[in-house]
C-alpha cells in the first residue's frame, strides 16, 4: 500500500535542520504525490514532488530524493493528477478575438485593444498557459499589457511581443477603402487608428534596418517580417539580400527572428537569411497548394542543420474545414466554449457566405490542411525543432477553445510520442523565446511556472485541458 506522502513530508519537514529557512516573503508551496512530467522530455516520475519558494522551484523530482524545507505555507496532494511545467503558447494575437471581419473590428474597437488583451491573456492563463509568444499587434497596447502582466496588475500569461509584422500585406490593405460597407457607422479616427497600428511597409533593406532599430529602443521581445508579397506586391517582395539585412541588424541587437511564410519560394528565401524561426511554414496560400509544394527532403534538411523553429499552426487551417464541414458545430458549446457571442454570431453568417460564394472553399481549404499535415510530418520524422503554437485569436481560432491541445493531438497523429508533444508546449516553446534557461521545464533555479492538470495526458493529450492548478512564478492563480 502507497503511504502517504503527505504524512512523509510533514514529518520529514522536521527533521530537515539543516534547510535554509524562507526569505521574509518568500512562501514555500510543496506538490506532493502526482505524476511529474518535468518538461525536458526524462521519463516521467511516479509520485513526483515539487517544492516552490517564493518565485522560482527549488527542487523537484521522486518521493525520497527531495530536500523539503522546514517551513511550509501550502502543502498539496496532488495523488492521481500531473504535475507538469505551465505551457507556452508559441503564436498568439492577443488582441485579436476571433473574428472574421478583421477591418471593422480593428478599426471599430480600437479604444478596446488594451481591455481585450488583458481578457485574453487572462483567458489563456487559465487554460494552463503561463506564456504567450505574440506575433502580430499594435505594439503600443503589447508593451503596455506586457508591463502591466509584469507588475501584477492583470492576471495573465507573461507576454512576449514582436508588435506589428513587418511588410506584412494582409493588414497592409486591409484599410485601403474607409468607403468600403464593412466600415458602416465606424469613426474614421477607428480607420487611421487600426491603419496606423496595424501596417508596417518596409521598402528595402535598409528602411528594414531603421524600423528594427526603432523596435529595439521601444522595447519589443524579438521581429517578425513577412517573407512575402501581397496582390499587386503591395507592399513590395522583399528580396533575400534585404530580409538578410533585416535578420543582420535584429540579431546585432539581441533580437530573435521569426518570419510569416506562405510558399516554398519564402521559406527558402528566409532560410538563406538566416532567420531563427517560421510561422506556419507548411501551411502555403491557397494559390500555393499542389505537389509543387511538398517539402523536399533536401529543404526539411535544412530546417535540421540550421536548427530553424518551426511553429506549424495547423488548428487555424483545420478550424476552417471544421466548422465548413458542419456549421452546426458553431452551436456545440465544446467547439465554442466561453467564446464571445458576438464574435461567434459573426463567425456563422461568415461561414454560411464562404460556402455560398464559392462550392469548392471546404475543399480548397481541406487540400490546404492535408498538405499542412504532409510537410509537418516531414519535419517530424526528421527531428527538426518544433514549438506548439496555434495562431490564437485568428478567424474562428478562439482564445477560450483550448485549440492548442489539438494542435498537440495532431502532431501526435503525425509522428509524436504524446512526450515529445507535450516538450513542444513546453522546453521548446522557451527555447524558440532564448528562455530556456528561466522557465520551461520543472528543475531547480527556474521560475515557477506549474500546473497540475487531471489523468494522464501521456495516456490521453486530452488531459491538457482539465487544468486544475496554475502557478505561475510561484503565485496560484487557479
Amino acid at each position: 500500500m502507497m503511504r502517504s506522502t503527505t504524512a512523509s513530508l510533514l514529518a520529514a519537514a522536521t527533521l530537515l535542520l539543516g534547510c535554509t529557512p524562507r526569505d521574509a516573503g518568500e512562501s514555500v508551496t510543496v506538490l506532493t504525490g502526482g505524476l511529474l512530467i518535468d518538461g525536458t522530455g526524462g521519463p516521467p516520475v511516479e509520485n513526483g514532488i515539487v517544492v516552490m519558494r517564493g518565485a522560482r522551484i527549488v527542487s523537484a523530482g521522486a518521493e525520497g530524493t527531495v530536500d523539503v524545507p522546514a517551513y511550509i505555507d501550502r502543502l498539496m496532494d496532488v495523488t492521481g493528477k500531473t504535475i507538469m511545467p505551465g505551457m507556452i503558447e508559441g503564436n498568439s494575437h492577443i488582441i485579436f478575438d476571433g473574428q472574421s471581419n478583421h477591418p471593422a473590428y480593428f478599426a471599430g474597437r480600437y479604444r478596446d485593444y488594451y481591455e481585450i488583451g488583458a481578457r485574453n491573456l487572462n483567458a489563456s492563463l487559465m487554460q494552463g498557459i503561463t506564456t504567450s509568444r505574440d506575433t502580430m499587434d499594435p505594439l503600443e497596447e503589447m508593451i503596455r499589457l506586457r508591463e502591466d502582466v509584469e507588475s501584477g496588475l492583470i492576471a495573465g500569461s507573461r507576454l512576449f511581443t514582436s508588435g506589428t509584422i513587418l511588410n506584412y500585406p494582409g493588414v497592409y490593405r486591409m484599410f485601403d477603402d474607409p468607403t468600403d460597407s464593412v466600415f458602416f457607422g465606424i469613426p474614421p479616427e477607428g480607420v487611421e487608428y487600426a491603419r496606423a497600428a496595424m501596417r508596417l511597409p518596409v521598402r528595402d533593406g535598409a528602411h528594414g534596418r531603421e524600423i528594427v532599430a526603432d523596435y529595439a529602443e521601444r522595447g519589443v521581445d524579438f521581429i517578425k517580417v513577412s517573407a512575402h508579397s501581397g496582390p499587386e506586391n503591395e507592399p513590395p517582395v522583399l528580396s533575400t539580400e534585404a530580409l538578410t539585412e533585416i535578420v543582420d541588424e535584429a540579431h546585432a541587437r539581441g533580437l530573435r527572428v521569426t518570419t510569416h511564410t506562405s510558399s516554398i519560394e519564402s521559406i527558402v528565401a528566409v532560410l538563406d537569411a538566416g532567420v531563427d524561426a517560421m510561422e506556419h511554414p507548411t501551411l502555403v496560400s491557397q494559390e500555393e497548394v499542389g505537389p509543387q509544394s511538398e517539402f523536399s527532403d533536401e529543404l526539411v534538411q535544412r530546417f535540421v542543420d540550421q536548427n530553424v523553429y518551426s511553429v506549424s499552426l495547423m488548428v487555424v487551417r483545420e478550424v476552417y474545414v471544421t466548422y465548413m464541414e458542419d456549421p452546426s458545430r458553431l452551436e456545440d458549446p465544446r467547439y465554442i466554449r466561453h467564446a464571445p457571442a458576438d464574435m461567434v454570431q459573426e463567425a456563422r453568417e461568415w461561414v454560411a457566405r464562404d460556402l455560398a460564394d464559392d462550392p469548392e472553399a471546404l475543399e480548397k481549404q481541406r487540400a490546404g490542411y492535408e498538405l499542412g499535415r504532409l510537410n509537418l510530418g516531414k519535419l517530424i520524422a526528421a527531428g527538426a525543432p518544433i514549438a506548439m503554437g496555434t495562431d490564437k485569436g485568428t478567424r474562428l481560432n478562439f482564445h477560450e477553445s483550448g485549440n492548442h491541445v489539438r494542435e498537440l493531438e495532431i502532431f501526435i497523429e503525425l509522428g509524436m510520442t504524446p512526450m515529445e508533444a507535450i516538450v513542444s508546449a513546453t522546453r521548446r516553446g522557451a527555447e524558440l523565446l532564448g528562455m530556456e534557461d528561466e522557465f520551461g521545464t520543472i528543475e531547480a533555479g527556474k521560475l515557477a511556472d506549474v500546473i497540475v492538470v487531471d489523468g494522464n495526458p501521456l495516456e490521453d493529450i486530452w488531459a491538457l485541458r482539465e487544468v486544475n492548478l496554475v502557478f505561475k512564478e510561484g503565485v496560484r492563480y487557479r
